[in-house]
């Protein structure tokens, strides 16, 4: 019975130890499923030391918005023409975007963090497409100019006119948040994300093939370039307005599972 006993307080002492000196330096990994806005996301975390916890991960935004449009009268290759119910799409982070978080902790306990890293990917932030394929000839897609007030752009190859929110292809990100992705003690563990990408600015433009051979020339877009002739701004500056807005926000909710 005694020797039974000191096995026992063996085990449970060495236990207690080894939490105890838990270093936390690579020595665990958790996979964590995130929704928020920029999509639903898959993140691994690991810790580097009971101060710094690392992520890196990918999401992607599952929602596509589309609506037939009426974009009026236009000049399409020196003609006027109506284009009325247009199939009109739009979705947010096109191809997806990868990210690498470090959350820093003020304590070896507590939840709440600092976050820096990066955010990459292809840059587009907001991508429109309005399809005009079967408002124009085949032979006149890529081909035919069309202009809007002061902007004259084209369809690509397919017949699709594209307009894109740009921005960096790696952006910065800073914030801040609540929980740990990985706690030694704990198998399933729950965080909220509150931060900012720092952009510099958004670039709002659409493309050009007319004489590319099927390359894109961008055609940046802004408040003046959508002046009637009359120089009225149509959108009353919030092209330039939002094109010169610094950051753009980011909350996320993460819940992570440690595999060990």
């Amino acid at each position: 019975m005694k020797k039974t006993f000191t096995i026992v307080l063996t085990v449970a002492l060495a236990g207690f130890t080894s939490r105890a000196q838990d270093s936390q330096m690579a020595n665990h990994l958790a996979l964590g499923i995130t929704l928020g806005l920029d999509g639903i996301g898959l993140e691994a975390a690991l810790p580097v030391s009971p101060y710094v916890q690392a992520r890196a991960g990918y999401s992607i935004f599952p929602y596509t918005y589309k609506q037939d449009v009426n974009l009026g009268s236009v000049e399409v290759g020196g003609q006027t023409k109506q284009l009325d119910k247009v199939p009109f799409s739009a979705t947010m982070w096109k191809g997806g975007t990868g990210k690498l978080l470090f959350d820093v902790f003020p304590g070896k306990k507590t939840p709440f963090h600092f976050t820096v890293g990066a955010y990459f990917g292809a840059g587009k932030y907001l991508n429109a497409q309005a399809d005009l394929s079967k408002q124009l000839d085949p032979a006149d897609y890529a081909t035919l100019a069309i202009s809007y007030n002061n902007t004259k752009v084209s369809t690509d190859p397919n017949g699709i006119v594209s307009i894109d929110a740009k921005i960096g292809s790696v952006v910065p990100y800073v914030g801040i948040g609540f929980g740990r992705a990985i706690k030694p003690d704990s198998r399933v563990r729950v965080s909220f994300d509150l931060g900012a990408l720092i952009t510099g600015g958004t670039k709002l433009q659409t493309y050009n093939y007319v004489n590319l051979e099927g390359k894109a020339q961008p055609v940046v877009l802004t408040s003046q370039s959508l002046s009637d002739k009359d120089g009225k701004q149509v959108d009353n500056g919030w092209v330039d307005k939002i094109s010169a807005f610094p950051v753009l926000p980011m909350l996320k909710l993460n819940v992570f599972v440690r595999l060990f």
